[in-house]
């Protein structure tokens, strides 16, 4: 049998690190209003990383205050599985950049998708969160198509995050 992926995500957080979560997780809620998951936050603010260009997220990932925000107080957030392919498809990316020059720790990745997030414009927040909401109810719905057929049930959907 294959393993499952993991749902749960380590974050090596500092007092500040962990503000800044918090921010960013309230302001999301806050904007769609909702209650919503930790994981939540976590996979908008790394799709949303995902959109951006290649030469800010290298600034982003060199930024000294991205080692502020990272501690030994550690918190595991559960979110989709999805979540590892796309960290590491961002990791491969940031790579090739030379000013980065290896791949950033996944820490790292997450404190930047973080801290883009507190900045970024409510509306496109707004429509990072809608568009992975719409993605994850079509899977929902494939999921139920294919086992009330007695296929192999579907795991995973890629979702075109490009409209983002």
């Amino acid at each position: 049998m294959a393993a499952r992926p993991s749902r749960a995500y380590k974050l090596k957080l500092s007092r500040e690190g962990i503000a800044l979560f918090i921010e960013c997780h309230c302001r999301l809620c806050h904007l769609v209003g909702d209650l919503l998951p930790y994981g939540t936050t976590l996979r908008v603010s790394v799709t949303m990383l995902e959109a951006t260009p290649l030469d800010e997220l290298a600034s982003e990932l060199v930024s000294g205050e991205l080692t502020a925000f990272g501690g030994k107080e550690i918190r595991f957030v559960g979110t989709s599985p999805t979540l590892a392919t796309l960290t590491a498809q961002l990791s491969d990316r940031a790579a090739a950049n030379s000013a980065i020059g290896s791949a950033p720790q996944t820490w790292r990745l997450f404190l930047a998708a973080l801290s883009l997030m507190r900045i970024a414009e409510d509306a496109f927040v707004v429509r990072t969160y809608e568009t992975l909401r719409e993605c994850d109810e079509t899977l929902r719905m494939r999921r139920g198509e294919l086992n009330g057929t007695g296929l192999v049930r579907f795991n995973t959907l890629v979702c075109e995050t490009n409209s983002i």
